[in-house]
């Protein structure tokens, strides 16, 4: 892992070198950290975010690895301050245990919503906006389906505390549309723009369902800005609790159309 965040590292920095682009506009994509931020994509314009993340967890003698291929979120800007967003998901999850293992491979439900940017950020107001989703039982595989809809409510927000550090944190509930019980999640992200190409982030996210233990997290990445409406990112983690996986990592890209 060490080795392949450190070629991940090199590449974005190699390509930054003696690089200049207009920074009008620029996208910003919600990925790779898990911390939304409050702005939607600019109106009548399409936003294709995809990555791939590997997990590996220890617990009671068995492993389980999940790989997530394709994550996939597509947002189109429906007003000047609402987006439409869709998310599919290609999961595949291995477990060992006592000599045996079991693939489960599919799709996770569908997932449906918005994001609305309710107000800008004013002195020390942060700004501020709200996603609100549901994933539909019926546009998954028959192995991942939701007995119900489930629903997922999140308050987005963001200070920007230097020209290049900002504090993005959400806070929200999640139903999962198998039980009746929320699982609330939080998490806490610091950007920090090295140039105007690059940028990083360090993290702290968790969840905390109603009837068993939190699961806390770390983790870490960068960002590299090719284009005005194309980026490419790479992410790692560790788990902080007992209960979280023991690490994960992902990349990917997003772009935008028209630019």
């Amino acid at each position: 892992m060490k080795k392949i965040i450190s070629v991940a590292i090199l590449v974005v920095l190699l390509v930054s070198i003696n690089s200049s682009f207009a920074q009008e506009n620029q996208i910003q994509p919600d990925r790779p950290d898990q911390t939304n931020r409050p702005n939607v994509i600019p109106l009548n314009t399409f936003q294709f975010e995809a990555g791939v993340v590997f997990e590996k967890s220890t617990q009671d003698g068995s492993i389980t690895k999940n790989l997530s291929l394709p994550g996939v979120l597509l947002r189109y800007g429906v007003l000047n301050n609402l987006e439409l967003r869709m998310e599919l998901k290609n999961a595949k999850v291995t477990t060992e245990a006592n000599g045996n293992s079991s693939i489960t491979n599919g799709i996770s439900p569908v997932t449906l919503g918005f994001k609305m940017k309710a107000s800008e950020e004013k002195g020390l107001r942060p700004s501020i906006g709200f996603i609100i989703s549901f994933s539909l039982p019926n546009m998954a595989s028959k192995e991942f389906k939701n007995d119900f809809v489930g629903t997922n409510i999140n308050l987005v927000l963001e200070n920007s505390v230097t020209d290049k550090l900002t504090a993005g944190y959400n806070i929200g509930a999640e139903w999962d549309g198998n039980t009746p019980e929320p699982t609330f999640f939080y998490t806490l992200s610091l950007g920090y723009e090295f140039t105007k190409r690059v940028s990083g982030f360090a993290e702290v996210y968790g969840f905390a369902p109603e009837k068993t233990r939190a699961d806390h997290r770390f983790d870490f990445g960068l960002s590299f800005l090719a284009l005005n409406n194309l980026s490419f990112d790479a992410s790692a983690g560790v788990g902080i609790t007992y209960n979280a996986p023991d690490y994960f990592v992902g990349g990917g890209f997003s772009f935008r159309l028209p630019k």
